[in-house]
């Protein structure tokens, strides 16, 4: 049985004690121990799958991304979870693939879910992801879903710039914080996340230009939320598809409109000052 270690216990960090790392830990252990998001939403939610119901195209194009910039490379999987997309990666191509994760929990479970299916090119560790403990120009590939926004990402971004190799790609899936009526959500359902953490600003994709010489943000998911109440019936799956292929025309005709989308997907290259070729 895996016990509740505080960050120091696990030497995450120098400054491993900083509360907010602390309430992320506690955050995210409860919530892999449990198998839940950790609090209640009010009674008659259902929940925030509800609203993931409709984002497939993203985690689709992001899964995809990754599985390409992987082949025949090493990888390193931020916020690893129990093991997120680490095995795929690992049985599809990438020669090595690190996962890491504040949380101790999610990691023993996912170092067991790896001796189980006798993957020998992958393994996890626990880490703080703005503290990491590799080498300089150790990974092809940095990845991770919905981890940055969680981060202070100018610590972030300069590990991911150190790690990563000259040509290599840093691929995130991530939520955006600019749309009034997701906003409107987040604010009447507090607990079903971390105090601490910050859907990211468009500031905040821009602060990435410090550090690597290419930013790319695809972005997805405004009006395709409008199609969420038809979830259940048959009307969900030619409407989502219809959703879809509006917001990616918006937001080629009218790039402005993108801050207003739900989730992007960027994909950082060319560290500053390696010479890296995309």
């Amino acid at each position: 049985m895996t016990e509740n270690r505080s960050i120091s216990d696990v030497s995450l960090a120098a400054d491993a004690c900083d509360p907010r790392k602390e309430r992320e830990l506690e955050f995210h252990n409860k919530r892999f121990a449990t198998g839940t998001r950790g609090e209640e939403l009010p009674q008659g939610a259902d929940g925030v799958e509800k609203f993931y119901s409709v984002a497939e195209r993203s985690r689709k194009f992001y899964a995809a991304r990754i599985l390409e910039l992987s082949q025949g490379g090493r990888t390193l999987e931020y916020g690893c979870g129990t093991g997120s997309l680490a095995f795929r990666l690992a049985a599809e191509g990438a020669a090595e693939v690190v996962g890491i994760d504040i949380s101790d929990v999610a990691i023993d479970k996912a170092r067991l879910e790896a001796q189980a299916r006798g993957q020998s090119n992958v393994r996890f560790e626990t880490m703080d992801a703005e503290h990491l403990t590799f080498e300089d120009n150790s990974f092809d590939l940095i990845c991770g879903s919905a981890i940055l926004h969680h981060l202070d990402l100018q610590r972030c971004y300069t590990q991911l710039a150190r790690t990563l190799k000259p040509g290599g790609h840093a691929v995130f899936l991530e939520p955006l914080g600019h749309n009034p009526a997701i906003n409107l959500y987040r604010w009447m359902t507090p607990k079903i996340r971390t105090p601490d953490e910050h859907p990211l600003l468009l500031k905040d994709v821009r602060q990435a230009r410090a550090f690597f010489d290419r930013v790319e943000m695809a972005c997805f998911h405004m009006l395709s939320l409008a199609t969420f109440p038809l979830r259940r019936t048959r009307l969900f799956q030619p409407a989502l598809r219809c959703a879809d292929a509006l917001d990616a025309a918006t937001f080629t005709l009218l790039p402005f409109l993108k801050r207003y989308a739900w989730s992007c997907v960027l994909v950082l290259s060319k560290p500053v000052g390696k010479g890296g070729k995309a």
